[in-house]
């Protein structure tokens, strides 16, 4: 029974000399083969057996195809060319580490079908395994669920899987807001990692970064004036400065403008305007303004540690305090003086729901406090005594 070839005759050129096997593919297209028989029935039984080897070859080629354009290698490939590609470079680290875990734990995932709601099921119970925490399974697990999503938005496949759920993630935060003795006792360290020299200028950035609640990459793209593609000061000297945020230099990708906190501006306003231009954030070393993040998150994580400043303990692995606990005592400062959505612009959350999953102690802070600042009309009271 041939799977890929729908019809074949024997056919002669001019009525004479040997004949050739003519064929119809199921896709429509026609072949041809020369038998080198003149006879025949023994063109037929040469066409039959060239049939059986036609027809294999087409089924690798279908195969090979089906592979090519539902194939999960080839599709992860496609994925970071179309769509990665044009993305934040830590969102393909992040997918490039989820794929080569569920390459090394689930190996029978050839297929973009294979990667369905069982095999997700399969991927996080083998983690479990290896101990990773919940967080961690729930992150590699949204960034495949991301690819297939945009498989689905190209027609590759019907229906995106929906696994269940791994469970409650209890205190996603990785650390804590710091005490502002804390945060000084930090900069306290900062003259036997960076010098001297350079330690009262590194002070006044972790200063900035406790008023401005900057992720710590951002600050590297932070401007007195307009500069493209950056972030930059809009009117230091009026009477509400704003920052202009810009897609290309941040997390969320949107292009936006958002007040300055007045502390933030102060600190800004007390450097003289002579110096007023380049980067905000100088991030000076013997050789130069650091452009590297791992660079200056490495000295800052290690003042954090010479302060002995803890910001978690799990599992009897103890964190010490880094330059993100900076931008969390800022969100965690602010709490409970803004509104949430506020908050989320201050902090530039894509989503309410990030704010409100690391600052609901705060929220729960600012509604106790408005419970007990109301006043309520009195009303006799319904104990009574013997």
């Amino acid at each position: 029974m041939l799977k890929n070839i729908s019809a074949w005759k024997l056919i002669r050129r001019k009525g004479v000399g040997a004949f050739y096997l003519r064929f119809t593919r199921f896709d429509g297209k026609i072949g041809e083969r020369a038998t080198k028989k003149s006879n025949r029935r023994a063109a037929e039984v040469a066409a039959l057996e060239m049939l059986l080897v036609i027809d294999g070859q087409l089924s690798e080629e279908v195969q090979e195809r089906e592979r090519e354009i539902h194939g999960w290698s080839d599709f992860c490939r496609r994925y970071r060319a179309e769509k990665l590609a044009y993305g934040k470079p830590r969102t393909m680290d992040a997918f490039e580490t989820a794929r080569g875990r569920l390459s090394d734990l689930c190996p029978g995932v050839i297929f973009i079908e294979d990667l369905d709601e069982e095999m997700f099921v399969k991927f996080a119970l083998r983690l479990r395994e290896e101990g990773k925490s919940p967080a961690t399974i729930q992150a590699y697990r949204a960034h495949l669920l991301s690819a297939l999503t945009w498989a689905k938005r190209v027609r590759l496949i019907e229906h995106r899987p929906d696994p269940p759920p791994i469970g409650r993630i209890a205190n996603p935060s990785r650390g804590r807001p710091l005490a502002r003795e804390e945060a000084e006792r930090i900069a306290m360290q900062l003259p036997s990692i960076v010098g001297s020299e350079y330690a009262e200028r590194w002070a006044w950035n972790l200063e900035a970064l406790w008023r401005s609640g900057f992720r710590l990459g951002e600050t590297l793209d932070f401007y007195w004036s307009e500069e493209p593609g950056k972030h930059w000061i809009v009117d230091l000297d009026a009477a509400r400065p704003m920052i202009c945020i810009s897609g290309e230099s941040e997390k969320a990708g949107q292009d936006r403008i958002i007040p300055m906190t007045p502390d933030f501006v102060q600190l800004l306003r007390d450097i003289p305007r002579k110096k007023r231009r380049g980067c905000v954030f100088r991030w000076t070393l013997c050789k130069g303004d650091s452009p590297s993040v791992a660079t200056i998150s490495k000295r800052i994580s290690l003042a954090g540690t010479q302060a002995n400043v803890v910001v978690s303990k799990k599992a009897k692995r103890i964190k010490y305090a880094s330059a993100h606990d900076f931008r969390r005592s800022f969100g965690a400062r602010y709490a409970p003086l803004v509104m949430p959505d506020t908050l989320r612009i201050l902090m530039r959350h894509a989503s309410i729901t990030t704010t409100m999953t690391y600052y609901t102690h705060s929220n729960a802070e600012r509604t106790a406090s408005a419970l007990y600042a109301a006043e309520l009309p009195s009303e006799s009271s319904l104990l009574r005594t013997n």
